[in-house]
This record gives structure tokens, C-alpha cells and sequence, in this order.
């Protein structure tokens, strides 16, 4: 069973077990967060139809019951709402204009100001990408890349994601989407140079290295407090390194293997003799030497 079907079964059966309208719950939560507040500082309004809280009601729903917006009008979930047919959920979604990163990440700070009480030593973020794989050659710059672990090329993109992690809870707060110059298509539709979606397509054609460091600004700016940053040896680099203390984070990341050599109490050491010589011999002192550096 996939993990998002057992996540929909679980939060189901516990909603059943207390005896609750997962509608109305979804519903409450979405004001006591302030929602249309959020909307409107994203700059996602609608001069007319449905109002944007109200489309983004059900589209927050959709994981949760596992349908999809087709399937919703072929059966009986919310008959009160589907009076907008899923053409208006599209073109919502579809709008270059609306910051959704913004309503995202606004979102996130929110609910962690009113419910994380988690100190900071145990608050991180988290900077990982991965592959995210697509079968449809004509969308819009996707791309063929190198899957490392599979040791082939997959079609999709590379999607960059950071995350807030209080070592109970993950919240997603930013994500990008990358491609590679291999692509099977050259289409593009047109886009205002203004709008957000501009900036986002623009976006994909960014180093992740460059990305990542906008990303973690955005989050100190709109005040989510975290001790560290983690990610793995590929964005171990030294510039990225100093980018991130100077945005007011720590780091923990692994290494790359490198001829690089470290300067601990006088001695000029490989990263292999600073792991062999020193840290396997003294794990507690290091790791109180690598926090106070």
C-alpha cells in the first residue's frame, strides 16, 4: 500500500473514531489560521465566481479522502461545492499571477507561532531534492535526469524542497522545480514577465545550489526560528556553507571526500584523518567542538 493511500486510511479511521466531519474540521482549522487573511497577502483574489478560500477548501480536502478533482463529480463528496465544475479549479490553480511559495510558507509560520512549543536546539530545516517522474513528454519543460540511485535517466524533474522538522512534525515550506537541457520539447506557453509564474519558470533553470540559499532567506524573513540546516554532501560546499551562517542558521551536513584539508588544534588534517584520528576517539568533545565553531 502506498504511504499517502495508508495516510488517507488512518486519518479516516481516526476522524471515525472520534466522531468527527472531517469537512468541518478542515474548515475550522482553515479559519483559526487566518486563510482569506493569507490569501490576500499572497495576492490570490478573484474579482468574481468562487471565492479563493472556497476553492482552496477543497483542493486542501483531496489528499486527505484520496479522489482527484475529475473524480469528485462522478461520485457524492461535497455536492454543495461542486456547483463550480473542476474548469474553475484549473484555472485557479493555473493563474501565473497568485504567489502560492508565499501562501505556503505565510501558512507554515502561522501554525508553527500557534502550536510548536518545541525549544530551538530541537528545531531544523531540511534542504533535500529528488527526482519527480512524469510520463507526459509534452508538459511544459520537463526534462530527462540521471537518477543516481537507479543508475538510469528518468523523465520529470528535479524538485527541490525545504522543510521544518521539530523532531515530531515535518512541514513542507518551499519547493522548485529544475530541468535539464534534456528535454523532449521546446513548448513554453506565453507568460506575463511580471507575474510570479514567470519568476518560477525562470527559476528552473537556476543551480539548486543557488536556489537553496533564497529559499533559507525567505524562511529567516518570515521569522521560522531553527537551530540547524541539514542536507547531504551535494550541497556541502563552502560557499554555500558561509551563505547560510551568514542568514543567521547553523549547519550539520556531510562532507564531501576531498583533498580539502580541516585546521583542528594546530594540525592541517584530511577530512578522513579528522573522522579517524579524532572523532571516532572523542565523539562528545567533537561534536561540542563542532557546535561552538
Amino acid at each position: 500500500m502506498k504511504k499517502d493511500i495508508a495516510f488517507s486510511l488512518s486519518l479516516q479511521k481516526e476522524i471515525q473514531k472520534k466522531r468527527l466531519c472531517l469537512e468541518s474540521e478542515v474548515e475550522k482549522s482553515c479559519g483559526q489560521i487566518g486563510i482569506k487573511a493569507l490569501l490576500h497577502q499572497a495576492g490570490i483574489s478573484k474579482e468574481k465566481g468562487f471565492a479563493p478560500s472556497t476553492l482552496l477548501f477543497v483542493l486542501i480536502l483531496l489528499p486527505m479522502i484520496k479522489e482527484s478533482l475529475t473524480a469528485l463529480w462522478s461520485g457524492e463528496h461535497f455536492t454543495r461545492l461542486l456547483e463550480a465544475r473542476k474548469d474553475t479549479y484549473y484555472r485557479f490553480l493555473n493563474r501565473e499571477y497568485f504567489n502560492w511559495r508565499k501562501l505556503v510558507t505565510l501558512m507554515v509560520s502561522r501554525m508553527l507561532s500557534r502550536l510548536d512549543t518545541v525549544e530551538l536546539a530541537q528545531k531544523v530545516l531540511i534542504a533535500d531534492d529528488t527526482l519527480l517522474r512524469k510520463t507526459g513528454k509534452e508538459m511544459e519543460l520537463v526534462s530527462y535526469h540521471f537518477d543516481h540511485t537507479r543508475k538510469r535517466s528518468h523523465l520529470g524533474y528535479q524538485m527541490l524542497q525545504v522543510g521544518y522538522h521539530n523532531g515530531m512534525d515535518f512541514y513542507p515550506i518551499d519547493v522548485s522545480f529544475h530541468t535539464s537541457k534534456s528535454r523532449p520539447n521546446e513548448n513554453s506557453k506565453k507568460m506575463d514577465r511580471r507575474s510570479n509564474g514567470w519568476k518560477r519558470r525562470k527559476e528552473a533553470f537556476e543551480k539548486k545550489t543557488n536556489v537553496v540559499i533564497h529559499m533559507l532567506k525567505r524562511c529567516w524573513q518570515t521569522g521560522i526560528d531553527a537551530r540547524f540546516v541539514l542536507f547531504d554532501s551535494w550541497f556541502a560546499y563552502d560557499t554555500i556553507i558561509a551563505h547560510i551562517l551568514d542568514i543567521g542558521y547553523g549547519v550539520i551536513c556531510r562532507l564531501k571526500r576531498s583533498l580539502e584539508r580541516y585546521l583542528y588544534k594546530g594540525s592541517q588534517l584530511t577530512l578522513s584523518q579528522l573522522w579517524h584520528d579524532v572523532a571516532i576517539y572523542s565523539l562528545p568533545d567533537f561534536a561540542d567542538w563542532c557546535c561552538s565553531e
